[in-house]
Order: structure tokens, then sequence, then C-alpha cells
């Protein structure tokens, strides 16, 4: 019989003890592993004895299923306190068969006396495996020196503690399913982990679906993560709780991966990144909504699950903690999540802890509603529908194409999908958010999926009305390619298109608004993290020293030309690195201002 195998054969026996003794199944079959050499000793062979049980025991006043007669009698070795081993002979407990050894076994563990005290008081229902194993040692179980960290071992090894999680996971709102990632660095590296807490990621794109991220982490060079969480109330593993996963950066800056589980979230796909943590809504807000609570209430199930499981404190911000708190703390990389999409709905990690701490003790968690967001309110097939005339081109390329809805909002029915044409547009809806075509249903405006082109009349017809039109100089009306009421909206398909500007109604540029492209200024940084990147945009790599992102740090710096470029309104480059031009920052107003 191979270990394995072994493993497997005593599994239900454990789990079906624990049901009644209250110990942990863990435990069990990690004893009867390590003392049975997997079932291969001639003791474990000829007595079904698994535990080394000998005839007797704490005087026998325990309760006990053995008839109290078959015995098998062999040469044993013990061990003295300073390690020294020696050898005995003494009879031992010989069984009918497998479950009455593990059961005889958790009745003295449960029922054997130290005078008038119990010798393992506090072991039946002891969650966490490490104090559970102590128990059993400080009784007197043991002579083995190191016997609980070799117990520890062997359940890290073979992840013994997944035959434990039936009872708890019962009483969860959520379903873990195993999706081991045998292919990944971090699985096949094999680094084991104490853990000692846990962190909380968002994965940073709009991809709504666990499953997309685990054959990205599969398929990665050697980030990893242990758990992926979306929407729907599963939890997919991807690494054992005890592997090192890597999660949180590298080097000293990525030391919370030494310690620490982590799950991922998912985030919805009615969101679009504008440049760093930045993020703007694309559709009625009722998907974004829903996902983010639900992913939130998801995740705080889980972390009250891997607590309980590890006796950790989730009220204790060096425990548990958020990948931006991580990066507080200097043990993970310059991340913002998950607050950065927190943020707009009053979720802070401060509620986390406390929600965590809630669930593990079985409370309701309020901070999310339990019933499905209710969507009504974000209904805007009924908005105004402004006058826009134009035409409008599908530049989506995408294999699932672009949805032509009946009414202008997300939660409309959808009328057709589109993979290519060009569609006659006669109005825009009071949100901006879709154009209405001539045929009377409803495109979505983001320059992403479409591009708009106004016709001469609407170009026309828009001056002096208030609306922002994007144009790439104020005196040639033939370049426009939009006019809308929101500057925003104004200023996200500048960012699509290179080369243009947003004018206001008077013709001032309001965007980028920003020094001539040779034109050398000052520009006062106000963040410490402002990466320095090798061109103009997100899609350049970052200076690095020693495998960390190089930044700029507070303070005035000299910028010699400007570029526009993906992930910023405008980019400057730094004068110390004018002579190669590969040394370029971001010049939003965020990060800081022109002197």
């Amino acid at each position: 019989m191979s270990e394995k195998d072994f493993v497997t054969k005593i599994a239900p026996y454990a789990m079906k003890d624990a049901e009644a003794s209250g110990i942990l199944a863990s435990v069990t079959m990690a004893q009867a592993i390590l003392e049975s050499g997997y079932g291969s000793t001639d003791l474990a062979v000829n007595a079904n004895n698994l535990f080394g049980m000998k005839c007797s025991l704490s005087g026998n006043t325990w309760k006990s299923v053995w008839d109290g007669t078959s015995k098998y009698t062999k040469t044993t070795k013990e061990q003295k306190k300073n390690g020294e081993e020696y050898s005995v002979v003494a009879d031992f407990r010989a069984y009918p068969d497998i479950q009455a050894s593990i059961n005889d076994h958790s009745l003295y563990l449960l029922g054997a006396m130290k005078g008038a005290a119990k010798r393992y008081e506090g072991l039946s229902g002891e969650a966490d495996y490490r104090k559970a194993i102590q128990i059993i040692k400080n009784g007197g179980y043991a002579t083995d020196v190191t016997y609980v960290e070799k117990i520890c071992s062997i359940i890290e090894r073979w992840e013994l503690h997944k035959y434990d999680v039936k009872e708890s996971e019962d009483k969860m709102s959520i379903e873990i399913k195993e999706n081991l990632l045998t292919n990944s660095p971090c699985y096949r590296d094999g680094r084991r982990i104490t853990p000692a807490g846990g962190m909380l990621h968002s994965i940073g794109c709009p991809q709504p679906d666990p499953k997309v991220i685990a054959n990205n982490f599969s398929v990665s060079t050697g980030a990893c993560v242990h758990a992926v969480v979306g929407k729907a109330a599963v939890v997919l593993q991807l690494l054992p709780w005890n592997f090192r996963a890597w999660h949180c950066g590298s080097g000293s800056k990525g030391s919370g991966n030494n310690s620490l589980i982590s799950i991922e979230m998912t985030e919805p796909a009615t969101i679009k990144y504008t440049g760093g943590s930045s993020w703007i809504e694309t559709g009625d807000g009722s998907n974004t909504k829903a996902h983010v609570l639900a992913t939130y209430a998801n995740a705080v199930q889980f972390f009250a699950y891997i607590c309980k499981k590890y006796g950790f404190n989730p009220e204790n911000s060096n425990v548990l903690m958020s990948h931006r708190e991580g990066h507080a703390k200097g043990i993970a990389s310059n991340h913002g999540d998950p607050e950065h999409i927190w943020n707009k709905y009053g979720l802070t990690m401060d509620q986390f802890r406390k929600d965590v701490k809630k669930a593990m003790s079985g409370q309701t968690v309020t901070t999310v509603p339990s019933a499905p967001v209710d969507n009504t309110s974000d209904d805007k097939s009924n908005q105004k529908i402004n006058a826009l005339n134009g035409t409008v081109t599908v530049i989506y390329k995408g294999a699932d194409g672009l949805n032509i809805r009946k009414a202008p909002s997300y939660t409309a029915a959808v009328d057709q999908i589109v993979h290519e044409g060009v569609f006659t547009v006669v109005g825009i809806s009071a949100d901006e958010k879709w154009y209405k075509l001539k045929s009377g249903l409803f495109i979505t405006t983001i320059p992403d999926y479409v591009s708009f082109k106004a016709t001469q009349e609407q170009k026309e017809s828009t001056a002096g009305t208030g609306y922002f039109r994007v144009r790439k100089s104020w005196d040639k009306a033939d370049t426009q390619i939009g006019a809308f009421k929101q500057k925003e909206n104004a200023i996200e398909l500048c960012k699509q298109n290179s080369g243009y500007k947003v004018f206001d109604n008077s013709g001032k540029e309001i965007y980028p608004c920003v020094a001539a492209a040779n034109e050398s200024f000052v520009f006062r940084v106000k963040i410490p993290d402002l990466r320095i990147r090798k061109g103009p945009g997100t899609t350049y790599d970052y200076h690095k020293k020693n495998g960390q992102a190089l930044h700029t740090g507070v303070g005035s710096f000299t910028i010699v030309k400007t570029k526009e470029g993906p992930g910023a309104k405008l980019w400057g480059l730094l004068k110390s690195y004018a002579t190669n031009e590969d040394g370029w920052i971001a010049l939003d107003d965020e990060y800081g201002s022109r002197v």
C-alpha cells in the first residue's frame, strides 16, 4: 500500500470518529501515519494497532472498545527526556479492524486521567491542530521531544486539515473548491510557510471570472495566490494553505509572501482603469456595486474560515491586512488594493476585520446586504435622450462582439450583437454612456469599443451651447470627434485619441492644459512613490534598482519635454534622464502640480 493509499484509506474512519469525539481528524490521521509508518509496522499489520496502544494505559480506568484480552507482544523503543533511546518488551492491544483502533485511541485521549484531572483536558473541540497536538504532548502521550513538529509536518505535507473542513464548511456561506495549480512554480517549488495571517488582494483589471484568473496564474512566470473569489459564493483554492505563494512583491518589499495566506478578489467587467488605481464606471453602476459587495462578503467568510482554522485574531491589522496596508508596513509592493475599489462604497479594512470576527462567531454580518443588490434604482432605460448627429464605427475586435440594446441602460435587453459596422447616430443619453442609433436602438459610447465622428451640422450646432468639445485644436472644428455635457466623458475620449485636446465653451483648453511639448517647467510631486518609466506611458517598463521600482519621491523636478501616452493625461521627461529620453513621470493632478 502506498503512502497516499493509506491516507485515503484512513480518512473516512478518522472523520467519522471526529464527529463523535470532537478530536480533529487531521490529528488522528497524522498520529496514525507517524506511529504506524503509513500502516506498515508489524503492529499495524498484525494487530490493526495504528497508535502503539499498550495493553495497560492510564490504569485502564477509561472507557474502551478493546476486548481486554487480545494482545500483540513486541520489542519497542522509548526515549528519555534528554533524547536518549532505549528498548523494552511490551504488550500491545490487538483490534479486529482499523475503525476499532481509531475509536479506542480517541476514547483514551478523552478519558485518560492524571490524578483527579483529565490528562488531555481541552482536546475535544480544539480547532487548531497545532494546539491540539501540544495538548497531547503536554499530557505525556509521547516521550519524543520533537513529537509536535513531526505531527504538524505530516499534517501540512498531506494537507490533512482539509478533512477537518466538513463541519466548518457546513456552517459557511461559501464553498471551497480545490483547484490546485500543480504546474505553477509556487506549487512545483514546494516552499512551505507557517501561516501567520492573511492578505487581501483585488485583481486590478475588469475580470469577473475566477477561473480566468486561475488560468492566468497557472501559466505565469511565478506569481500565484492561494485562492480566488468572485461574485458567486465559491472560493477556488489554487495552492495548499501552507505553500509559499508569490502575491505581494519580491525581496524585502515582498516578505509578506513568507507568512501570509492570500486571496485575490475578482473585479466587475463594468469598470475601466484610466491610469494607476484610478477607474471609471462604464455601466449604469448596478453590476459594479453588486460585484464589489458580493466579493467583499465572500472574502469575509473565507478569512473567517482561515482565522478559525489557524487560531488567528482577525482584528489585529498585523495578522489580517490588505495589499495596500502590507505596503505601508514594508512587507508588500506598492499597490492600492482593495481599498481603491472599496472606497466608493464606504468599505474599509477596519470594518472588514470586524466582520471577519463576527463571522467567526456565527454572528450575522450586516455591512453588505445578504439579499442581492436592488438594481431598480440604477435602471436608466427611461433617461432623457439629447440630440446628437454623426456616425459611430465599431472598433471592438473581441470574439464576443458588442451588444446593441433596446434602451440606454445595462439592465435593458440585448437586441443584437455586432462585430463590425458603421451606424448613424441621432442622439446621446443624458448620462452620455449610450448613443441612440437611427434604428432606435442604443450602443455604448466607450471609446475602447466604438469611434464616434460628428457631422458638420452637429459641430456647428454645439458651438456656444456649453458642451466640452474634443478636437486637435480649437480653430480646427473639422477635427472634432466628440462633444459632451460632462467634462469627464470628454477627457476620457481625449485620452483614447492621441493628439486631441478638450476645450470648454469659450475655446479654452481644459485638458491636458500643460506646457508646450518642448517647454521646460518645474513639476512638484506630492506623493512618495511616483514611478519613473522608460517611456511616456504605462506600456513602458519602469526603472528598477535591486529589483525594486525607482520613484521620484516628494519634491520638485524639472520637466524638459512632454508627450501624450496611455495611463495619464500627459507624461513629462525628467531633466536627469534627458540624454537618452528614458525617464518619464505621469503629470496627473493626483500626483502633483506644475509650479
